[in-house]
């Protein structure tokens, strides 16, 4: 996925396109529904984890951010709050991928949106996710 910090636009890409200098640290995940696609973008910045949804950049805080997941049925409802106010959510199929891989036994080892509501308040992952970017889009 190819990231323009400066407006949160996306382009997917085959890694054979991009340049080994141009590529950060992140994890991003596609929700399809209906007839568009969309995406959370988690990237390793200098000044901490990045967020990006949509046109929302929202750098999370240990102590000020939380995660929110509601299960219904076949849906799970996702939002990232900052002090109470919702930041961005959307509604995802529920993973169902548990079990199927030796070393995927817990719901945050196939969900990204579980795993980053465990992890959101930890120290160790606002360490991970510090790292110099060594380019500009």
């Amino acid at each position: 996925m190819k990231i323009d910090l400066a407006t949160g636009a996306r382009e997917f890409a085959p890694s054979t396109e991009v340049d080994a200098e141009k590529v950060a640290f992140g994890l991003y995940e596609i929700e399809e529904s209906g007839h568009h696609a969309e995406s959370i973008v988690l990237l390793a910045t200098p000044d901490g984890p990045l967020l990006i949804f949509h046109d929302t950049l929202y750098h999370p805080d240990a102590d000020e951010t939380t995660v929110e997941i509601a299960d219904q049925e076949t849906v799970s409802h996702f939002r990232v709050l900052h002090r109470g106010t919702p930041v961005f959510e959307l509604a995802y199929e529920k993973k169902s991928a548990i079990g199927l891989h030796p070393y995927a036994r817990h719901r945050e080892d196939v969900d990204f949106y579980f795993w980053l509501k465990s992890k959101v308040n930890e120290p160790a992952f606002y360490r991970a996710y510090t790292r110099e970017i060594v380019f500009v889009t």
